[in-house]
C-alpha cells in the first residue's frame, strides 16, 4: 500500500518523465492552436487571466489563515503543524522574537484537552550551535518515520553571524549524508547598515551546502517558506534547508492589506524576469549574493485534460516546485493546505522535479556484441499486478536477468532503509546475499544467513570479494560512493563481462534521476524509491504479500557455499594481547600481583556486542560514533539488526559528531538504549555538550576508546610518510574527573579481565541516567583495509610491513 499522506502536502501519483514531456508538448500545441483561432481568442485570453487571478486568489486564501500572526508566530505554528516535538539551539539578539515563542509562559501555549499538559515544543539550549546541529542530525537520522512514511526533520534555531557560521559543518554533514534538517537563524534587521553587528551573508554561505537557502523578505512569505522548507528537506533525497530571518521581519504581522499586496504582486516565472523583480536581492544580502528569482511566483502547467493552468511556484526559477492550494484533508472546515502539482512547468527544466519526485521509470542501456549500445525506457508501477498486463519488455528483460543470475549480490544503501521487510522477502525468495553500506547497516538483519555485512574500504572481506566476482549487482539506494567501489576502473569486472554476454550486469535503483551513470554505468537504471522498486518487483515475481510461500531459488546454491568458505577464511581480525603479571597496590598500601591483559578497540567493541546479544537487547539499541578507527571497528563488530541503528558521519567524515548524534537519537527514541562509541580525538572536540546531557538529564551511554591518538591518520603516516608522526597524538584530560565535574556517573577500565563486568554496569545498571565509560586501549589499525588506489578486493588483511605507493595515500 502507498504511504499515507501528510496534512500539509497531499501527494498524487507521478507518472514518468516521458509522459511529462508529451503532456507539455501537447499543451504547447494546444495553446498555439487556440492563439491562432480568432473565433476563440478572446475566450482563451479571458480564461488565461482568470486562471492567473485564481492562483493569486488561492494564495490569498491560504495566507488569510495566518492573518494577525507575526512571522515568528507563524514559524512556530508551522513547527507544531509538522509535529516537531523538540528544537535544539542557542540564543542571540537577532533571533529573540522567534525564541520567545518557545517560552512556557508565552500566551500562545494553552492546555491540551486530551493530555491536560501544556501544548509546547521542548526547547534545549546547547553548549554551542555546532553541537545543536549534530543533535538535530542525530534526531533526524534515528527518529521513527513520520505519518507520511518519510523521515522526520531535525530543527535547529540560532542567531545571526557566528550562530550561522558555527552551523556550517553540521549543515554540510547533513547535505552529504542525506539528513533532513530545517535550520532557522536570525539576521540583522533589513534597515541595519552594511556590516552591522553579528550580520553575515548567511544565504551566500549556506547555499552551496543546502538543498535550499533563503532569506525572507516579508511576513507574508513565511507560511509558504516553512511549508516549502519541510517539503524540500524531506522529499527526494533528504537534506538540510536554511531560512534566514531578519529581526524586524520576525515581528512583522500579517494584515489584510499585506495579503492583498503580496498576492497582487505574484508574477509569472516564465515571463520577463525584470518585470516581476526576478534577480533582485533582499536588502540585507551581500553585494555578491546570487538570486535567480523571488521565492514565490506563478507557473504554467498542463492539466490531465491537456489544458494549461497556473500553480504557485515556490523556490528559485530553475530549481523550484509547483503547488496548488487545496482543502486540507484532515483539517477543520475551510483549512487550506498545499499540494504538489507534480507536472512539468511549461518551458521549464525537468531536472529538479525529477530529483524530487521519482518517475518510476526503467532506463536500459544494452551492450551489443559489437560493443555498441542501445537504450530503451520502460516503466515500473508499484503494487501487485500493475505491471502484469503492460507488455513492458524492458521490465520483463530485467526480471529475466534477475532470475537467471548465478552469482548475484544486493548492495543495500540508505535509500532502502524504509523497506526492510520487502528487502528480506526479495533476498530470501531468490537466495541473494545482501551487503550494506555504512548508512544502511541493519536494514538487513546481520543474524540472517544471507547477510554479508558492510562492504567497502574497511568493510568485511567477504562482500568485497563477492561484489568483485558477482555476475549481477543489484544496487538499491546507494550512489556508488568511492569508499565502496575502490578504484572505479577495476570495479565489478565480472559483472561487466556478464553484461556483454547478456547474462548479468548492474541494476541501479535511485530516487534521483541525476545519479544515473554518475559513477557506474548500469544496464538498468530504475528511477524510483527503494520501497517502491521492491514492492513492484516482489509483486511481479509473486513474492510476499498474499502470495503463498514459494520455494527459495536454487540457482545460487554454489554461490552461497562460496560465501561460507570466504567467511571462514577471512574473518575480521581482532588484535589481542598476552596477559601480563603486574604489581598492584591495595587500599591498605600493601602490594600484590594481578594478571592484566591490554585491550584493542576491536576487542572492546566485540565484547560489547557479545554482552548486548547475550542480554537479548540488540534490537533496543542505537549506536553513534565519531570518525576514525573506532567508527570502522564499530561498523565491523556490532551485529546490526534494524534500519538506522548506526549513526555516523559518512561522506564528510566529521569528527566530534558522536555525542551530539547520541543525544539526538535519545531525544527521538526515549525508550531505546542510545550508545555513543567515540575515540578520544573525536570526543575532545565536543565534550562540552556533556553540559546539555547533565542539565537535561538525558540518559545516554558514552564510551570513550582512549588510545591518546588519532589512530587512522597515524596509520597512514606510518604507511605513506616514513613514520613521521605529526598532529596525531593527544594529551587527554582525566575523563572520569570530567564526568564528575558534570555530576555524571563514570566507569573506568584498562584491562580485559574487568571488561565484561564493567560493560554490564555501563549498559544496564543505570537505565535512567547518563553514564560515561573511559576505556583505555592500545593503538591498533583497523583491518581489513582496501589498499589506496586499488581494486575493492585488493585488501590489507594484517598489520604488517609491505610496499605502498606514497602518492596513493587516502584522504
Amino acid at each position: 500500500m502507498p504511504a499515507p499522506v501528510s496534512p500539509s502536502f497531499v501527494l498524487r501519483a507521478f507518472s514518468s518523465s516521458s509522459s511529462i514531456r508529451s503532456a507539455s508538448a501537447s499543451a504547447s500545441a494546444e495553446i498555439e492552436a487556440v492563439a491562432a483561432a480568432p473565433t476563440v481568442a478572446e475566450t482563451a485570453a479571458a480564461e488565461t487571466v482568470l486562471s492567473r487571478d485564481d492562483a493569486r486568489s488561492s494564495a490569498s486564501s491560504y495566507l488569510s489563515q495566518y492573518a494577525g500572526e507575526s512571522a515568528a508566530s507563524i514559524v512556530y505554528s508551522k513547527l507544531v503543524e509538522n509535529d516537531v516535538t523538540v528544537v535544539n539551539g542557542y540564543s542571540g539578539g537577532a533571533v529573540l522574537p522567534l525564541l520567545d515563542q518557545f517560552h512556557g509562559e508565552h500566551p500562545r501555549h494553552g492546555i491540551d484537552a486530551t493530555t491536560g499538559q501544556q501544548r509546547k515544543i521542548r526547547w534545549i539550549t546547547n553548549s554551542n550551535e555546532s553541537s545543536a546541529g549534530h543533535i538535530g542530525e542525530g534526531f533526524a537520522k534515528s527518529a521513527p518515520s513520520w505519518k507520511d512514511g518519510r523521515m522526520q526533520a531535525g530543527v535547529i534555531v540560532a542567531t545571526s553571524g557566528p550562530g550561522v557560521t558555527n552551523l556550517i559543518t553540521p549543515i554540510t554533514d547533513a547535505m552529504c549524508d542525506g539528513v533532513p534538517l530545517v535550520v532557522l537563524c536570525g539576521q540583522a534587521a533589513t534597515f541595519a547598515p552594511e556590516a552591522a553587528f553579528q550580520s553575515c551573508p548567511a544565504v551566500d554561505l549556506t547555499r552551496p551546502v543546502t538543498k535550499w537557502s533563503y532569506q525572507i523578505t516579508s511576513a507574508a512569505e513565511v507560511p509558504f517558506v516553512m511549508d516549502y522548507a519541510f517539503y524540500v528537506a524531506r522529499n527526494g533525497r533528504p537534506g538540510p534547508v536554511f531560512i534566514d530571518l531578519p529581526k524586524d521581519l520576525q515581528n512583522q504581522v500579517i494584515t489584510d492589506d499585506l495579503i492583498a499586496d503580496f498576492a497582487a504582486g505574484l508574477g509569472d516565472v516564465s515571463a520577463d524576469a525584470a518585470a516581476y523583480g526576478y534577480g533582485s536581492a533582499p536588502p540585507t544580502a551581500s553585494k555578491t549574493a546570487h538570486f535567480d528569482a523571488p521565492f514565490i511566483g506563478l507557473s504554467t502547467h498542463t492539466r490531465s485534460d491537456g489544458r494549461g493552468h497556473y500553480a504557485i511556484h515556490l523556490g528559485e526559477a530553475d530549481e523550484g516546485l509547483a503547488f496548488d492550494v487545496v482543502d486540507a484533508p484532515d483539517g477543520a472546515a475551510g483549512t487550506k493546505a498545499l499540494r504538489p502539482t507534480l507536472s512539468a512547468r511549461q518551458g521549464g527544466d525537468e531536472a529538479y522535479e525529477l530529483d524530487t519526485h521519482p518517475a518510476n521509470t526503467i532506463s536500459e542501456t544494452k551492450i551489443e556484441t559489437d560493443g555498441s549500445t542501445t537504450t530503451r525506457v520502460g516503466k515500473l508501477m508499484p503494487g501487485a499486478g500493475n505491471n502484469a498486463d503492460a507488455g513492458d519488455t524492458v521490465l520483463a528483460d530485467m526480471l529475466d536477468l534477475i532470475r537467471q543470475a548465478r552469482k548475484p549480490v544486493i548492495v543495500a544503501g540508505q535509500g532502502v532503509n524504509d523497506a526492510p521487510a520487502e528487502l528480506l522477502a526479495f533476498a530470501e525468495a531468490l537466495q541473494i546475499p545482501v551487503t550494506t553500506t555504512l548508512h544502511a547497516m541493519g536494514v538487513f538483519d546481520e543474524r540472517h544467513p544471507l547477510a554479508l555485512n558492510m562492504l567497502g574500504m574497511h568493510g568485511h572481506a567477504t562482500p568485497n570479494f563477492m561484489v568483485q566476482e558477482c555476475d549481477l549487482l543489484i544496487n538499491i539506494g546507494s550512489r556508488f560512493d568511492d569508499r565502496i567501489t575502490g578504484a572505479l576502473g577495476s570495479f565489478l569486472p565480472e559483472a561487466r563481462r556478464a553484461a556483454v554476454e547478456g547474462r548479468g550486469g548492474v541494476i541501479h535503483v535511485d530516487i534521483r534521476k541525476s545519479e544515473h551513470a554518475k559513477q557506474v554505468e548500469p544496464n538498468f537504471f530504475i528511477h524510483s524509491t527503494g520501497v517502491d522498486f521492491l514492492r513492484a518487483i516482489n509483486a511481479e515475481l509473486g513474492i510476499g504479500g498474499d502470495n503463498p510461500a514459494a520455494k527459495p531459488a536454487t540457482t545460487t546454491r554454489s554461490w552461497l557455499k562460496y560465501k561460507a568458505e570466504l567467511e571462514k577464511e577471512y574473518p575480521v581480525p581482532v588484535p589481542e594481547y598476552r596477559p601480563e603479571t603486574i604489581k598492584v597496590q591495595g587500599a591498605d598500601g600493601s602490594e600484590h600481583e594481578e594478571i592484566r591483559t591490554k585491550m584493542s578497540a576491536q576487542y572492546v567493541v566485540k565484547k560489547m556486542n557479545e554482552v548486548i546479544l547475550a542480554a537479548d537487547r540488540m534490537d533496543d539499541c542505537f549506536f553513534s560514533t565519531g570518525v576514525g578507527i573506532h567508527q570502522m571497528v564499530t561498523a565491523q563488530h556490532i551485529t546490526w539488526t534494524k534500519p538506522r541503528q548506526m549513526l555516523s558521519s559518512g561522506s564528510l567524515g566529521t569528527m566530534g559528531v558522536c555525542l551530539g548524534y547520541t543525544i539526538g537519537s535519545k531525544l527521538a527514541n526515549p525508550q531505546a538504549i542510545c550508545i555513543g562509541i567515540d575515540g578520544d580525538g573525536s570526543f575532545n572536540m565536543t565534550f562540552t555538550e556533556l553540559k546539555t546531557v547533565a542539565e537535561q538529564g538525558i540518559p545516554i551511554k558514552m564510551i570513550i576508546l582512549d588510545n591518546e591518538s588519532q589512530m587512522m591518520v597515524e596509520y597512514w603516516q606510518r604507511l605513506f610518510h616514513g613514520e613521521r608522526y605529526l598532529a596525531v597524538r593527544n594529551t587527554n584530560p582525566d575523563y572520569v574527573a570530567l564526568a564528575d565535574a558534570f555530576k555524571i556517573k563514570s566507569v573506568y577500565c584498562d584491562h580485559a579481565e574487568d571488561l565484561e563486568a564493567k560493560l554490564r554496569e555501563f549498559l544496564f545498571e543505570d537505565p535512567d541516567q547518563p553514564v560515561l565509560f573511559h576505556c583505555r586501549i592500545e593503538r591498533t589499525p583497523c583491518m581489513p583495509m582496501v589498499a589506496p588506489g586499488k581494486a575493492l578486493d585488493d585488501m590489507i588483511h594484517r598489520d604488517e610491513a609491505f610496499d605502498v605507493d606514497p602518492s596513493a595515500a587516502p584522504s
